[in-house]
């Protein structure tokens, strides 16, 4: 790098990380394309993902690939993919739990914008009756072996992040925002029924929390019903 062989840097780097399942070679290889290409959000975004791949704990490339969706320039559904991927390694912070509910909200108002264009389409234009079992849950959870994999991480999370155990220090801990952000995904996963979502509001009103109450109402009154959706799907299988 002293030198300016960026290149051959970089091509060093890149045999560290095909030869060694340590996270730091991927890290360095990140680092050094930041400094260098921070323009070229395709090839960053890769980067990115590898690293996580192979180090999902890592805080810092997530928060990267959140930026770089929150500018325009990595997709959604690959968001929600590795986000998924870190909660699988670690109990995250509350900002990457607002985050992942974020995203579940967007996945649902885009299937709320489908089905407005399916009954209204444009003007003029004739629309056929639509069936009454259109479908909210966004085809990027059913296709190919997706299905499959985000029944897997409802149940794994049920017994990690949603135990009652869990609720039960988080509410003696008085970590309000980390309880909310859950809940709003938890009311996605599994439903506004599910205990983790209900026992949390009332915490919430017993708080008087009125921008939190607002934030988890408007999630449960969107909610995915991830786990409900991915269930019926299987049983017409």
């Amino acid at each position: 790098l002293i030198g300016g062989q960026l290149n051959e840097a970089l091509s060093e780097v890149e045999k560290f990380c095909n030869n060694s399942r340590l996270p730091f070679p991927f890290r360095l290889r990140a680092s050094l394309l930041e400094c260098f290409y921070s323009n070229d959000s395709v090839m960053l975004s890769t980067c990115f993902e590898k690293t996580l791949k192979q180090d999902p704990t890592c805080c810092h490339s997530l928060a990267r690939l959140v930026s770089m969706h929150q500018n325009g320039d990595y997709s959604l559904e690959s968001l929600v993919e590795m986000i998924a991927l870190h909660l699988e390694a670690t109990n995250p912070e509350s900002n990457t739990w607002r985050e992942f509910a974020s995203c579940f909200l967007k996945l649902y108002q885009h299937e709320e914008d489908q089905l407005s264009v399916c009954l209204n389409g444009n003007e003029g234009e004739q629309i056929p009756k639509l069936s009454v079992n259109y479908n909210k849950m966004p085809k990027f959870f059913t296709e190919g072996k997706s299905t499959k994999v985000w029944r897997l991480r409802c149940k794994c999370w049920l017994k990690h992040h949603f135990a009652k155990k869990m609720l039960a220090s988080e509410i003696a801990s008085g970590f309000s925002e980390l309880l909310t952000y859950k809940a709003a995904c938890a009311s996605h996963l599994y439903g506004q029924e599910f205990d983790y979502v209900v026992k949390v509001y009332s915490h919430l009103e017993e708080q008087n929390d009125r921008d939190l109450l607002r934030f988890l109402k408007r999630h449960i009154e969107n909610s995915i019903r991830l786990n409900a959706n991915i269930q019926e799907k299987l049983n017409k299988i």
